[in-house]
């Protein structure tokens, strides 16, 4: 068995609980259209931690793909993601990921 990563830093461990609680808001509600999940508490409180989140939140999509997408544009200004691919999480997953390593940030 192995221990649980233990994280010392306290912006990632602010990071952590907030997508803890981000992924079970989204879970307990299967009726979550993506709008109102993009305006959750704890996914605006990733937001408000602001540059320090950005690396976070590619290692997150790294790890467990999911719809960060617009806290990673709201925070980078950017949008790679090709017009086909849009709704496409796997896809987005990609661009973004792509993005990323291309401007330093994985």
């Amino acid at each position: 068995m192995s221990n649980p990563k233990v994280v010392d830093n306290p912006v990632e461990r602010k990071f952590r609980a907030l997508v803890a609680a981000w992924k079970s808001a989204a879970s307990d509600s299967v009726s979550s259209s993506l709008p109102q999940m993009f305006v959750h508490p704890a996914y605006r409180q990733i937001i408000v931690i602001g540059a320090p989140a950005i690396p976070l939140l590619f290692a997150e999509l790294q790890r467990d793909p999911d719809w960060w997408f617009g806290a990673l544009k709201e925070l980078t200004g950017a949008d790679p993601v090709p017009p086909a691919s849009r709704g496409n999480l796997p896809e987005m997953a990609t661009a973004w990921l792509n993005w990323g390593r291309a401007n330093g940030y994985q």
